[in-house]
């Protein structure tokens, strides 16, 4: 009896010693994963009390403009330049921490987190007032003024990276606030436009519309042996079951049994503009998926059907890839991965898998339950650009001591290879056509080779509402490797509008050098 029960207290000493064991464990990693973000947190009373007894280091541009330092009186003001102030201000962010820019993503560097508790206290005793390091920034000041005007009035945003290094050149968002004025916000004295402070880049969730069809592209050269030399037959449309959403192949498209899609919102006629995934025309028992206006591209090849960008080649593609094939694929291509980033908190893409046919085609053009954040798109193409390796996206170049020492330099990282050279080889081809004879032609670069895809995202089932215009696409030059993402809230179609823009910001980027 007795020795029997030295056998149960070592079992469960040993029990809970495995359990204590595994909870260590477990704090490292959520700590190691999670520390950052925790750290950043408005909420965080530790680094909004050491405001209060440290004068944070300036944050700069990659080329040494200042946006953002501390007065003598201890206030914290940015950019001089006022244009300058609301195109930076999702990047560089607010002394308040209403916002997750540079001021609360770096703020361990501007309050002197990093330093030694003993340097920290021998600063203090000798001088009373401590001083944080600065930041220098991987952005450039004058791409974010440039591409802040060219958005005009429209939300949305723009983000350019070097798909090499995975360094940030321009992030902007709009609408946009001045950070000079975070207290008359907060008390009420100025009105700010409604999620004025969310920045797009990182934070914006939106149908990627015909942007995803490089998805669905990658997902058949993976799963569909010879697709490339295929050629598809573009009837104009794919009728389903309305109720059971059962594709129905066999079924005829006789245009007086449907009721006719409405006029879209922006001029068919304007260069670049695409085919739109609308929502589904019903009448009766059956619904079907078209291209705009109930065009017939007839014969097509893959590459052709890319970059027309043509619904009925795409959906048909899905079909036969099949949901859990589709899923993997965005899976594989990291949608849907919860980034961790130091530099930069990005919110989490998704993939929701169909649950009938219907809704698979619909996926498989971009306008079925998908979410898509800028930076995540901008990422998916820098990977294709760089022969299928994608860079971990990074905003901090270097931190600087008051002394002028260089107390760290950032490095770039490869986050993950999700492209075999081949596949990334075939998805450029295909985007390079589209910017040379598709709907992304006003994307072009004189002199220089661009590749993208336009999207036109169906934010309304009844068309009342405008549809977003997206661009995505690299310009292929070892010498300036870049990748874009631009999207303009209810602007319109992707290829008369958020196109020359990504053009014109390509051209800019290029000349100074990038």
């Amino acid at each position: 009896m007795q020795s029997n029960t030295r056998k149960y207290i070592k079992a469960m000493l040993a029990l809970f010693c495995a359990m204590f064991l595994v909870l260590c464990v477990y704090l490292v990693y959520i700590v190691g994963a999670y520390g950052t973000r925790w750290f950043t947190s408005p909420y965080n009373s530790r680094v909004q009390a050491q405001k209060s007894n440290v004068q944070a280091g300036r944050i700069a541009d990659r080329n040494g403009e200042l946006l953002a330092y501390t007065a003598d009186s201890g206030e914290r003001f940015y950019s001089t330049d006022k244009a300058r102030r609301r195109a930076i201000c999702h990047v560089v962010g607010d002394s308040y921490g209403q916002t997750v820019g540079a001021e609360s993503m770096f703020a361990k560097y501007l309050l002197g987190f990093d330093q030694d508790v003993a340097d920290r206290f021998v600063e203090t005793l000798s001088s009373g007032v401590r001083m944080g390091s600065s930041v220098m920034l991987t952005i450039d000041a004058k791409l974010c003024d440039y591409a802040y005007d060219l958005m005009n009035d429209y939300w949305g945003s723009v983000v350019l990276l070097n798909y090499k290094t995975g360094e940030i050149l321009c992030s902007v968002s709009q609408p946009t606030f001045d950070p000079n004025y975070m207290e008359d916000y907060i008390e009420g004295r100025k009105e700010l436009a409604a999620s004025a402070m969310v920045d797009r880049v990182t934070m914006g969730k939106y149908t990627p519309g015909s942007t995803f069809k490089t998805v669905t592209l990658i997902a058949a050269l993976r799963y569909l042996p010879g697709v490339t030399e295929r050629t598809f037959d573009c009837d104009g449309a794919l009728v389903f079951d309305r109720e059971t959403g059962k594709y129905l192949p066999d079924v005829a498209v006789d245009d007086s049994d449907f009721t006719q899609s409405t006029t879209q919102s922006y001029d068919r006629e304007k260069e670049g503009a695409e085919d739109t995934g609308a929502e589904p025309d019903t009448v009766q028992k059956y619904s079907i998926v078209r291209d705009y206006q109930s065009q017939y591209h007839g014969e097509i090849t893959l590459f052709e059907a890319y970059a027309k960008s043509c619904n009925h080649v795409f959906a048909q593609l899905a079909l036969e890839v099949g949901a859990a094939k589709m899923a993997q694929t965005a899976r594989e291509l990291c949608i849907g991965d919860e980034f961790l980033f130091d530099d930069l908190l990005l919110y989490t893409s998704s993939y929701a898998k169909p649950d009938t046919q219907l809704n698979l085609a619909w996926s498989g053009v971009g306008q079925y339950k998908d979410l898509m954040t800028p930076m995540q798109m901008c990422m998916l193409t820098a990977a294709v650009a760089n022969d299928g390796v994608m860079m971990q996206p990074r905003l901090l170049s270097k931190v600087v001591t008051k002394n002028n020492y260089v107390r760290f330099t950032q490095s770039s990282k490869t986050y993950k290879t999700i492209l075999s050279a081949a596949e990334a080889e075939i998805v450029q081809q295909a985007m390079l056509g589209t910017i040379k004879s598709g709907t992304g032609t006003s994307a072009a670069v004189k002199g220089y080779a661009v590749g993208g895809k336009t999207g036109t995202a169906e934010i309304s089932s009844n068309k009342t509402v405008n549809t977003h215009a997206w661009f995505t696409g690299f310009v292929q030059d070892d010498e300036h490797p870049l990748a874009v993402c631009v999207i303009l809230e209810q602007a319109g179609g992707g290829g008369s509008k958020a196109a020359p823009l990504a053009g014109k910001l390509l051209s800019k980027a290029i000349s100074l050098g990038y």
